[in-house]
């Protein structure tokens, strides 16, 4: 990712979150998370993308989805609702555009207007919903990378993880490295 700001090109290395996982751009336009705190380097992922602050999006989600929603105050709480897609039989989370096509990459999150992530309850579509988020990597934000692959027996699979709050945000500028902090982590 690429952005080009009076004439200087910067090129976007990584991310830094709260418990301090890095997640690296590779060159062929995937990502690896760098797990610090098991010291582990997960498989390379096809889509990472970034989960808005419940702040900015609280009034919203609220309104239009009162039935999921009603009742949350705060980020923790926010959090608990979208890990138990994540991690409970019958549900899931699916990146999709704005005319809910599945977006499976980084390449194919840049050719779109939109990417949402689709929360999915099977049983209960009415406990499904989606939620904004943004292709380019903002603090405060929290992480979700994932990646499709074929298992042992041959079998289609999906990796998801929702990550913590990005604290840093680490560019290349006019080849040196130029990290992009948060007022807590520059004190």
């Amino acid at each position: 990712m690429t952005s080009s700001n009076s004439g200087s090109k910067k090129i976007l290395r990584s991310v830094i979150t709260s418990r301090g996982s890095q997640y690296v751009y590779l060159p062929d336009g995937r990502t690896q998370r760098h797990k610090k705190v098991t010291n582990e380097v997960h498989d390379p992922q096809d889509l990472l993308v970034f989960i808005p602050m419940f702040d900015l999006i609280k009034k919203q989600a609220s309104e239009i989805y009162p039935s999921i929603f009603a009742g949350i105050e705060n980020e923790v709480q926010f959090h608990q609702v979208l890990l138990e897609y994540g991690r409970h039989k019958g549900k899931t989370i699916r990146p999709i555009d704005e005319k809910g096509n599945e977006i499976l990459t980084n390449q194919e999150a840049k050719e779109v207007e939109k990417v949402f992530l689709a929360f999915i309850d099977k049983l209960d579509k009415n406990n499904s919903f989606n939620l904004p988020v943004s292709i380019v990597p903002k603090i405060g934000y929290n992480s979700f990378d994932t990646r499709k692959f074929i298992n042992e027996n041959g079998e289609s699979m999906r990796e998801r993880h929702i990550g913590n709050k990005v604290v840093e945000i680490v560019y290349e500028e006019n080849n040196t490295i130029r990290p992009i902090n948060s007022p807590s982590r520059m004190r």
